[in-house]
């Protein structure tokens, strides 16, 4: 599957996504009474800029950060130092209650779909539940609403009635995305979204990605350890180590010319890398 890549929107607009000199600390169990725990460094330092419409790629090795740093974008987690803002607005030390606009402007896609759907609802009540949040629509309209996602991400309408545990894992993450396109975001955050599928069902979940973002027009950030996956999907690429970004760049840039001896190191461990098209 090659490259998607698409026209950036004018830099007179926001940047969808800013993050300065961000950190998330955190510290371990204390060990004895005289012993205090130490301090772990998940993330430090980091800078990035996402531009409205791009497709951001965020690549690294399990426990590099990655997943960290997005749920600090997202308002799931709070810094220990710097700041966070999302089209224009700060994320970084606001409560819960106000960051109730983020929740309608950031759709979430979770590596685990049967972990992120509550079993006990019904597909239709699970993907109209961010509307009820954001207090979208009357029950007719988002009844609707729930019809029109399933159709969109390759489902029948009658599957708002069953159960998460009646479909297989793929058809769960399209469940998935369609609870998170359900409040017509402008930003959508994929962390690991194909690493716990099947193998035969990972380039039907990522057509499905490349086809939402391209024709609603949405921020993609994705997050992922397969560096071949981000290389489908992505326009740049940012690869963390320990917690910091070691590169920024083009994604063909960074594949073709590695300038850090990580990512080198990162793509010599990839098996066949074929070529861009």
């Amino acid at each position: 599957m090659p490259v998607c890549t698409r026209l950036v929107r004018p830099m007179s607009e926001p940047p969808a996504i800013e993050v300065r000199g961000l950190g998330r600390t955190f510290r371990r169990a204390r060990t004895s009474w005289h012993r205090p725990g130490s301090a772990v460094s998940a993330v430090r330092e980091v800078d990035l800029t996402v531009a409205a419409g791009e497709r951001f790629g965020v690549v690294g090795e399990s426990g590099s950060g990655k997943s960290t740093l997005l749920r600090m974008i997202c308002g799931l987690d709070q810094p220990t130092y710097g700041s966070v803002q999302v089209r224009g607005r700060a994320v970084a030390g606001q409560s819960w209650r106000a960051l109730q606009w983020l929740r309608g402007e950031v759709g979430v896609v979770f590596q685990d779909p049967m972990g992120s759907l509550d079993p006990r609802m019904r597909v239709g009540e699970a993907i109209a539940e961010p509307l009820l949040a954001q207090r979208i629509g009357d029950r007719s309209s988002r009844e609707d609403r729930v019809r029109e996602l399933l159709v969109a991400v390759g489902l029948p309408p009658e599957a708002a009635r069953r159960y998460p545990h009646q479909f297989s894992g793929g058809q769960r993450q399209r469940i998935s995305i369609a609870r998170a396109l359900a409040p017509s975001p402008s930003i959508l955050v994929a962390d690991e979204p194909v690493s716990a599928l099947d193998v035969s069902v990972r380039a039907q979940v990522l057509n499905l990605l490349n086809d939402v973002v391209s024709r609603r027009g949405l921020t993609l950030v994705f997050v992922s350890h397969d560096l071949l996956v981000v290389r489908q999907v992505c326009d740049r690429v940012a690869v963390m180590r320990r917690g910091e970004l070691v590169e920024v760049g083009d994604t063909a840039r960074v594949f073709a010319d590695p300038q850090h001896e990580y990512t080198r190191e990162l793509l010599a461990s990839v098996p066949t890398l074929p070529p861009l098209r």
